[in-house]
């Protein structure tokens, strides 16, 4: 059997677990630095740090809009006629242009005159009938949530950091298993070359035994691939260049997971991806109560000031009409006035359109509160799914002592035959192999079992429970 065989089987068995999780550093990076790193440094997270800033200013220019009055001021100047006639007319949405003029006796003249208006007018809602407390309630709903939102995308980019820095441990040292298989095999040539030269052994024993480091130089180099591919995976979730980190040179231990597992809850009321979701429902249900609170009138405390200049004289002239001035002098005020008093407006007819909009948001509701629905179901799935992998994962780490003992004393029995010319290379090759699939095992079987209590701490929303574990 090819070497490569084996390795692609330890390798594969660690890859079908990773599904469904999924200025310069210093040289060495632990694993509380790599998810520090990424929650500063990730473009999605800084991007929901952002939204929460949006959502805040949101909300206080909506309470800006009930707490301030509101002041408007114009000012214009003309240059226009003033043919007046009596009667009204509808403003038609300001499509109407009001005029204000005199009506002379012998008819209408089309002579311009300049004239000016200035107002300053202030109003200040005095009652809204809840309908403040309703909108200023959204605002805070939707900073809430945009809060857990970003607590959200930091609890799944941790525990996706968290995953693929274990996964990265475990590629590193498959690579240095590779590298000391390889030096024995060299090793093991050196001596058969002795032998060849020697006459003690065969010529085809020195061609297989170069086959043989050939094939562990392959197995080396497809193990560095996959380190330094993760590593590249690793660097992108961490939002750095993978040459700005190196991983701590160490393995994890593999008693210390055994003490952690299954000391987690099962209460998910806290699992910040819920928290998000409840976040939503909530904000939903308040939107509804402000759609149906922006049916009631408001009263307004209103206050106006204005000045008006014209170029018609206020006295007549010698022909009984007025007095044209086409002069500057129009654009000086010459009329001053003010007025105050409270006002209202109600739109009767709005409750059809917003008992509409009432509707449509509480079938959002219903949507978001159906995502949450489905959310739960995973998250208690997936807290079944990494018991299981527990378990299994446990199991297989408790062969592994007897896997390895075996393989080693194989090899070292294989080893002594050949030396004493009572067995033949193939038996030496045969058990090289065994040993070296036992230590890859070995490796892929304690990286299992930390990964395995990683995924049920991230299931329960509990992970910084889990990495507290590396202080």
């Amino acid at each position: 059997m090819d070497k490569r065989v084996f390795v692609y089987w330890g390798i594969g068995m660690l890859m079908c677990c990773t599904t469904g999780y999924s200025q310069n550093s210093p040289s060495n990076l632990s694993i509380q630095q790599a998810v520090e790193t990424a929650t500063t440094n990730y473009p999605t997270i800084r991007a929901k740090m952002l939204a929460i800033d949006a959502s805040e200013r949101d909300a206080e220019a909506k309470k800006l809009n009930y707490t301030m009055p509101s002041v408007v001021f114009q000012a214009q100047t003309l240059f226009a006629s003033s043919n007046q006639v009596r009667g009204t007319y509808f403003s038609n949405e300001g499509a109407a242009i009001p005029s204000s003029g005199t009506t002379n006796i012998d008819g209408f003249t089309s002579e311009p005159v300049f004239s000016s208006f200035t107002t300053i007018l202030t109003s200040y809602k005095l009652a809204t009938f809840g309908k403040k407390e309703a909108d200023l309630r959204v605002a805070n709903a939707s900073i809430q949530q945009a809060k857990l939102d970003y607590e959200k995308e930091i609890y799944v980019h941790k525990s996706k950091v968290s995953d693929a820095y274990i996964l990265s441990l475990v590629f590193q040292e498959a690579t240095k298993i590779q590298q000391k298989n390889l030096e024995r095999a060299q090793a093991f040539y050196q001596t058969i070359k002795a032998n060849a030269i020697a006459g003690l052994r065969a010529g085809v024993d020195t061609s297989l035994a170069v086959a043989d480091i050939a094939k562990a130089k392959i197995l080396l180099i497809e193990s560095q691939k996959l380190a330094e591919q993760q590593k590249v995976r690793l660097a992108e979730l961490l939002g750095l260049p993978q040459n700005q980190y190196q991983l701590l040179d160490g393995k994890l231990d593999g008693n210390q997971p055994f003490a952690l597992a299954n000391n987690s809850s099962d209460n998910l009321s806290n699992h910040p991806i819920l928290r998000f979701f409840e976040a939503r429902v909530n904000a939903s249900t308040l939107k509804i109560n402000s759609i149906q609170k922006s049916y009631l009138p408001a009263i307004m405390a209103r206050g106006a000031v204005w000045a008006k200049g014209s170029g018609i004289e206020d006295h007549l002239g010698a022909d009984g009409n007025y007095v044209y001035n086409q002069s500057l002098s129009g654009l000086g005020f010459r009329a001053y006035n003010y007025m105050l008093g409270l006002t209202t407006v109600w739109n009767i007819s709005d409750i059809f359109r917003i008992k509409k909009e009432a509707t449509a948001q509480n079938s959002f509701r219903q949507v978001y509160q159906k995502e949450k629905d489905e959310a739960t179901i995973k998250l208690q799935s997936e807290i079944v799914q990494s018991a299981i992998e527990y378990q299994k994962a446990k199991e297989i780490f408790e062969q592994i002592p007897l896997q390895l003992t075996s393989a080693k004393a194989a090899y070292a029995q294989a080893q002594s035959r050949y030396q004493a010319g009572l067995g033949t290379i193939l038996e030496v090759t045969q058990s090289q192999m065994i040993l070296n699939r036992a230590e890859i095992d070995e490796a892929v079987a304690r990286n299992n079992v930390w990964r395995a209590v990683l995924h049920q701490y991230v299931s329960k929303g509990e992970l910084n429970v889990f990495l507290n574990q590396f202080n």
